[in-house]
């Protein structure tokens, strides 16, 4: 913030006014938002998770050196969620964010103006029911009356919805209490609910504490129920501000090029590439490895994709999380990621 000061001595005035144009012209080569350096080389302002599935692959693209291979310059931040990712895309501060399909319609329908430009992984099979020590499930219809621990407005609440809708379970008649991912834990340990709806690391703790997952968005270990499931489809992103999309489509592409990557890189080498996660956000690899496996890295933008965003918008709505569900053309584009490699565009956004 600048402060304006009433100088009597015009030429006084007049020399500051020259230095204050001088500092202000050098600022403008220079600045923290992703502005050009001593070389005119713009620094990537790239802001992601602690979260082996919303990071990985900015991780790995980081610590191989794919940003560097594409001659991009990359500042990368992890931070515990995505509370600021509204505010780090509107102050100007981020030009890329990395989160989940959820925060993205979460943004756009907030009027703010940044642009999804490729899916990361889906993180569905992450996205899991765990049962408490001694809970006999002997059908899905007994989940009727049983008191479920789960954060309210959270996605795996959509597997829910969708087993009941599937196996006939009236979801009306299941006792949700409103508990944090922490809480719930405890909570399941001891006996104070039946089972728990929640994500890694929690599903790895609740399991080493005795309890057994019934189901996730993606796998069902239910009685009428063995197998893959297409429950929850829960996409992690990469989104870039709007003026950095408008100004710096190339290094858009090249940002891209680098996370295509690593993905593959993270496909062919899963147990290197959980060790360089684990080491970076700093949990053990055996607990990198076990999320990292469940998850599916790829950057195909198919209908799983699209239809995904609408499911989310609407239970964003009906959760009274957002007043409408915006276009995901308003907000997403495959045009960038099309030139990276137009083999994963199974699908065009809808105009």
């Amino acid at each position: 913030m600048y402060q304006y000061l009433k100088i009597k001595n015009t030429a006084f005035l007049l020399s500051v006014l020259m230095v204050i144009s001088l500092v202000v012209a050098g600022c403008s080569s220079s600045s923290a938002s992703g502005s050009s350096d001593s070389t005119n080389e713009e620094v990537i302002q790239a802001y992601g998770e602690l979260d082996p599935q919303v990071s990985g692959q900015q991780i790995i693209a980081d610590k191989k050196g794919y940003f560097k291979e594409e001659g991009l310059k990359v500042e990368n931040h992890l931070m515990p969620g995505p509370d600021q990712n509204a505010s780090l895309i509107s102050s100007g501060k981020a030009q890329v964010i990395f989160g989940s399909i959820y925060n993205n319609i979460s943004v756009a329908a907030n009027d703010v103006d940044a642009k999804l430009i490729a899916p990361l992984a889906n993180a569905g099979n992450t996205q899991s029911i765990v049962g408490r020590k001694g809970l006999e499930i002997k059908s899905a219809k007994d989940f009727e009356g049983l008191k479920i621990g789960a954060t309210t407005g959270s996605g795996v609440i959509i597997a829910i919805q969708s087993m009941c809708e599937e196996l006939g379970v009236d979801f009306k008649k299941i006792k949700f209490v409103n508990l944090q991912a922490a809480d719930q834990l405890s909570a399941l340990e001891n006996g104070d609910v039946d089972a728990i709806a929640v994500w890694e690391p929690w599903v790895g703790k609740a399991v080493d504490a005795g309890g057994k997952i019934l189901f996730t968005g993606k796998q069902s270990d239910l009685p009428e129920k063995q197998g893959e499931v297409n429950w929850l489809n829960f996409y992690m992103t990469v989104a870039v501000s709007g003026d950095f999309y408008s100004e710096n489509q190339e290094d858009a592409v090249k940002f891209l090029r680098a996370l295509n990557k690593a993905t593959m890189f993270i496909n062919e080498h899963p147990d290197e590439a959980a060790a360089i996660v684990a080491k970076e956000i700093k949990i053990s690899e055996d607990d990198a490895k076990r999320i990292m496996a469940k998850n599916d890295y790829s950057m195909t933008w198919d209908q799983n994709f699209i239809d995904s965003t609408s499911v989310m918008g609407n239970f964003m709505k009906g959760n009274k999380n957002i007043d409408e569900v915006p276009a995901l053309s308003d907000y997403a584009t495959s045009d960038l990621l099309k030139q990276v490699d137009s083999s994963l565009i199974k699908v065009k956004v809808s105009e």
